[in-house]
């Protein structure tokens, strides 16, 4: 099997556990991310982006999402191609608590600027879930071949 084929599997088998839902051990045993922020490439694909602890192959510190399914911000995970996250706080929080070490009052959006080389970072949750739709069509598409 090609990296490629063995991607699209990957990626298929993230959609369906996202669809499914995560389990309460899914939680429990995935890694947190903190001060996250989704970020998209300029293909459309979404990541996120924070502070990870308890990540299974990488130390502590900022770090990239594999290719982002599903989030629910609500229920505080997210589904990457390889794994659940749970989430603490967005990257808002951390942008409002330089602002009042500062002496501001509030942060605009964007107040504290980060590049994640290649992607762009993304404030918009709406947004953020119609990229999602559009981004797991199409790579529904692509790997079934069709694409």
């Amino acid at each position: 099997m090609t990296n490629k084929a063995l991607w699209a599997q990957k990626l298929r088998s993230a959609i369906k556990a996202a669809d499914a839902g995560p389990t309460e051990t899914d939680l429990v045993d995935a890694p947190m991310l903190t001060y996250w922020r989704p970020h998209v490439s300029r293909l459309g694909a979404p990541i996120l982006w924070g502070i990870a602890s308890g990540h299974p192959r990488l130390t502590g510190g900022w770090i990239t999402t594999s290719q982002l399914v599903a989030i629910d911000v609500d229920q505080g995970w997210a589904r990457s191609a390889s794994r659940w996250y749970a989430l603490g706080r967005p990257f808002a929080d951390y942008e409002r608590t330089i602002a009042k070490d500062l002496g501001l009052e509030e942060a605009p959006s964007g107040f504290v600027q980060m590049d994640v080389p290649g992607y762009r970072p993304l404030n918009n949750l709406s947004l953020l879930d119609e990229l999602l739709a559009a981004w797991r069509a199409r790579m529904t598409l692509d790997h079934k071949g069709e694409g």
